[in-house]
């Protein structure tokens, strides 16, 4: 039994690993069960998918700002690693 419990490192580990690759069916099963009894790693993947997104929209938006929408992106930026430092406390 204890080789099919991840401890909240290795779920995080497996979590970041999603965004790369594809995890393994046991790997997957793993992290699920392992979510469904851990609210804090529930947590963890809910901020890694929105970071990620977050992340992966910077990425693709190719449009130059101009210096008011540059000022307000820094702003809203600065705003999300505010609530995040927050959240994680």
């Amino acid at each position: 039994m204890k080789k099919w419990m991840l401890n909240c490192r290795t779920a995080t580990e497996l979590i970041e690993k999603r965004h790369r690759e594809q995890l393994s069916l046991s790997e997957r099963w793993k992290l699920f069960t392992h979510a469904l009894m851990c609210s804090a790693c529930r947590q963890y993947k809910k901020q890694s998918l929105w970071l990620e997104r977050l992340f992966r929209i910077k990425q693709e938006s190719n449009a130059p700002a101009t210096n008011t929408e540059g000022d307000k992106s820094t702003q809203l930026e600065n705003k999300i690693l505010e609530r995040i430092q927050q959240d994680m406390k």
